[in-house]
């Protein structure tokens, strides 16, 4: 009897998944042409069918593996629509401090729990600090792997996959240069009434205003009425140019289309 239960019960759900995966790929071919992105697009889809939160947790894991191989192979450099950050960024040591620490308290912590009668403590440790070590090498790498984007949707600001905020053609009201200390001298996203700063070495050079409030994605939470972006680049004049051209050309498609 009981094998007979788990076995429907297997199957039962084996159904559902298959269903929803049914429904994420069908959302995927529309968020994707969207956003121009797609891990972007396929939070969204995921998101759709299960909630942005665990979206974000699900989607985030793959899309760390894929940072560290951008980054390691070099293929993020490659993207002619990216403008990179992350040589503005102070972070590296502090990676590197975090990393090191890591490593230390597995090797002490190895040490330790050879001295405790439990036989599983120790590959528990060892897969633990495995994994936290993967998250810190792929926030890393992701600074690199996850440039903004210029397409010809609109322009999509990130830092890492930590922020992310999408700004469509019709909502991109004006884009000027001014440099401003990030909130606290601190790198990352911070929002504060109404403003969203992309901080990256303690500061911002490039502030995106919207005609309409949008939201910015943090990494388990989103904040909506943002109608100012604040942020940072390497290459502000080339960012500014890509915008420009960018927005005329969405303005020539919309008219030939009407």
């Amino acid at each position: 009897m009981l094998p007979g239960v788990l076995i429907a019960t297997d199957l039962v759900l084996l159904l559902l998944a298959s269903i929803l995966i049914v429904r994420i790929r069908r959302q995927l071919n529309r968020t994707k042409e969207v956003y121009s992105d797609f891990w972007i697009g396929l939070e969204d889809a995921v998101a759709q069918q299960i909630g942005p939160i665990a979206a974000r947790l699900i989607v985030g894991e793959p899309r760390l593996w894929f940072a560290i191989f951008t980054w390691v192979s070099g293929r993020s450099r490659r993207e002619v629509r990216g403008f990179h950050y992350a040589g503005l960024s102070n972070l590296g040591p502090v990676f590197a401090v975090v990393l090191g620490l890591i490593v230390v308290e597995g090797i002490g912590g190895g040490v330790l729990v050879r001295l405790a009668p439990w036989p599983w403590l120790s590959p528990t440790l060892i897969v633990v600090l495995a994994y936290a070590a993967v998250w810190i090498i792929g926030l890393y790498a992701s600074l690199r792997a996850f440039p903004h984007l210029v397409t010809e949707r609109g322009v999509l600001v990130r830092y890492g996959v930590l922020g992310e905020a999408w700004i469509p053609w019709r909502e991109l009201d004006q884009v000027v240069e001014e440099r401003r200390p990030s909130p606290g001298g601190m790198d990352g996203l911070s929002t504060r009434e109404g403003v969203a700063t992309f901080g990256v070495g303690g500061r911002t050079m490039l502030t995106i205003r919207r005609t309409s409030p949008g939201i910015v994605k943090g990494f388990l939470r989103e904040t909506a009425a943002i109608q100012e972006i604040r942020i940072a680049v390497e290459d502000p004049d080339a960012f500014q140019v890509a915008i420009q051209r960018g927005h005329r050309a969405s303005g020539r498609l919309a008219s030939g289309s009407t």
